[in-house]
């Protein structure tokens, strides 16, 4: 084959080739894009086949078995109880929130009443989530249908004191020295204390706190029983009264207020009984507030929270550092109370003629804040829900600040007692109870 002789006008062909219209060469650009996506989609299509199979031990290629989802018996186990949680949940709770799942609940006063002549000594209160009415020497127990689920005739004709505490009902009579203890309904010790029973407390494990004077001259005694009755110690304290205790660490430790009455300055006294420490070293006063009234008070952690007759302050058991939450104005506050977790209050705005309803977490923290437009009988607080009894009608709103309604009454009950987890508020009359429910 000859030699390609060297073409004498190649320099015209190359301006020819560099003067190509622009056009043809964004179709040749279209027609590669093109070429490479069908390329693309082969592969794609070849490697899906490729994946259906899998050599087996001889080296063939089979096809590779279709995966199959089940879903296991103790998945399915777990997804019910799930399911079953939260329906619990909200048939419990629910109401708490505003949501009713059972829709039979109503509205009217007069679908629940239990027809009871009350009187003045009769006692009245919640044990076991159910409202107890103490008349005749008999308590007797009603749940939130005004159905009774238990009775107890006492033997004895006394002036009961009755402290709950959970499943637990302490009930003393004081005169004799008597005591009742009641787990779940059921009476599980019945016992005699040598002494005048002054004040008598209970807590969540059925431990039993009597204050009494006994005949040897000790005027004020300690004695600390658990739920069979044996004794777990004695303490011998001063000729104070004590105004309320709490018994923490299943009666390992106690906290106590007393009245103070021993110089011109009235007022109380916070001490503790800790049994993990020396005999010398197992009273210990925590702090004496001169002045002051206290009505109530609650134990968190390490901080006692009282309500005392100016204001609500918390005090640091170990330091006995007092740090006030909220001051009183006898001119603006109308009700106030202590939960666990929060207090609440509701006092006239300044300068409005408007109330407001807050509830404030213990570390300052404003959970709800309401407003209302006249004032309330008075006011009952619980855990979760607040009750608000006016002449004619309760308005319910519960900690958040949610409205959950109102309830209609003939005219201001003498008394008024929650049970059933905050859902249910029992309206005591002279000649009735009425039950009224969320």
């Amino acid at each position: 084959m000859g030699k390609r002789k060297k073409n004498k006008n190649s320099s015209v062909f190359l301006d020819e080739v560099n003067n190509i219209d622009p056009s043809f060469e964004d179709d040749i650009a279209k027609g590669v894009e093109i070429v490479n996506k069908n390329k693309e989609e082969l592969k794609r299509q070849r490697n899906k086949r490729i994946n259906r199979f899998e050599r087996n031990a001889n080296g063939k290629m089979i096809e590779r078995p279709k995966i199959r989802y089940q879903i296991s018996s103790s998945t399915i186990l777990i997804i019910f109880a799930f399911i079953i949680l939260i329906v619990w949940l909200l048939y419990n709770y629910g109401p708490i929130f505003g949501i009713n799942i059972n829709n039979n609940t109503s509205t009217s006063i007069e679908d629940n009443k239990i027809e009871l002549v009350t009187k003045d000594s009769d006692i009245y209160g919640m044990y076991d989530d159910q409202l107890y009415v103490y008349s005749n020497n008999t308590i007797t127990l009603y749940n939130e249908k005004s159905e009774v689920t238990w009775t107890y005739n006492f033997s004895e004709s006394f002036s009961p004191k009755i402290y709950v505490e959970e499943k637990y009902m302490l009930v003393t009579n004081n005169s004799t020295g008597r005591i009742y203890l009641f787990e779940n309904q059921n009476e599980i010790l019945n016992k005699k204390i040598d002494g005048t029973i002054k004040n008598s407390f209970i807590d969540k494990y059925g431990n039993i706190a009597i204050e009494y004077s006994n005949e040897s001259g000790y005027n004020n005694v300690i004695s600390v029983y658990d739920k069979k009755g044996n004794s777990k110690y004695d303490t011998y304290l001063s000729q104070e009264n004590i105004i309320s205790l709490q018994m923490l660490e299943n009666a390992k430790k106690i906290i106590f207020a007393e009245a103070v009455s021993e110089s011109s300055n009235i007022g109380i006294k916070l001490r503790m009984i800790d049994i993990t420490k020396n005999q010398d070293e197992q009273i210990k006063d925590i702090i004496s507030l001169d002045n002051s009234f206290l009505y109530k008070f609650i134990v968190e952690g390490q901080n006692i929270y009282a309500l005392l007759d100016d204001s609500i302050v918390s005090i640091d058991i170990n330091s006995s550092n007092v740090n006030t939450l909220k001051e009183f104005d006898n001119t603006q506050l109308l009700f106030v109370d202590i939960n666990n977790n929060y207090y609440t209050y509701l006092e006239r705005e300044i300068n409005e003629d408007r109330y407001i309803i807050e509830n404030v977490n213990y570390d300052g923290q404003v959970i709800s804040s309401t407003y209302v437009d006249s004032v309330p009988k008075y006011m009952i607080s619980s855990d979760y829900v607040n009750y608000y009894i006016y002449q004619d009608y309760v308005h319910i709103l519960n900690k958040w600040g949610v409205d959950l309604g109102n309830r209609q009454t003939n005219f201001t009950p003498k008394e008024s007692i929650v049970f059933n987890n905050d859902k249910s508020l029992a309206l005591i009359y002279t000649n009735k109870i009425y039950i009224i429910n969320l």
